[in-house]
């Protein structure tokens, strides 16, 4: 049985929750913001992962990895409200498709820090290099939106150092 929290219990709003759906094509502004949304979503995910983290395991682990699990997790709401923003100044609704929370749910499996750890890292990875592809897609056509994914890229680095100064 998983320690941490259902997915139903927590705040996903503004989000619409269903069965996400295939991302429309990146060469048109609704792919953008499909990839927008997704991005911010996933951000929310790994807040609620993070907190849930230092929750859980905080017998388990240093009291200084509890904080930088603390402090990520805000970092991760920071970087949700920059893409949330730039979805409204897109002039698009943020619920205007469902998302899934395939990704929180992978992580309430996660049974130790260590795995937790692991595993988060991991995750944090592969959206770092799809966000780094995602900027190379949009530098000449969306500048504004390829910065706020290379800021968050940069940021991402050192939250998955995590694993490797812990375990």
């Amino acid at each position: 049985m998983s320690k941490f929290t259902a997915a139903e219990s927590l705040d996903w709003s503004p989000f619409k929750i269903g069965t996400s759906v295939k991302p429309r094509p990146l060469n048109t502004s609704e792919g953008i913001v499909d990839r927008i949304r997704i991005a911010a979503f996933a951000e929310r995910q790994a807040y609620y992962a993070f907190l849930e983290a230092a929750r859980i395991f905080a017998n388990e682990v240093p009291a200084d990895l509890v904080l930088a699990w603390k402090t990520i997790a805000m970092e991760e709401a920071k970087h949700e409200s920059w893409l949330l923003k730039r979805l409204v100044e897109l002039d698009h609704n943020i619920a205007e498709l469902p998302v899934g929370l395939g990704l929180y749910n992978s992580f309430c499996k996660c049974e130790t820090a260590k795995e937790f750890t692991l595993y988060i890292s991991d995750s944090e990875e592969k959206g770092r290099l799809a966000g780094l592809k995602f900027v190379e897609a949009l530098e000449t056509r969306d500048p504004r939106t390829a910065k706020i994914f290379s800021d968050i890229a940069i940021e991402e680095v050192d939250h998955i150092s995590l694993a490797k100064k812990y375990f």
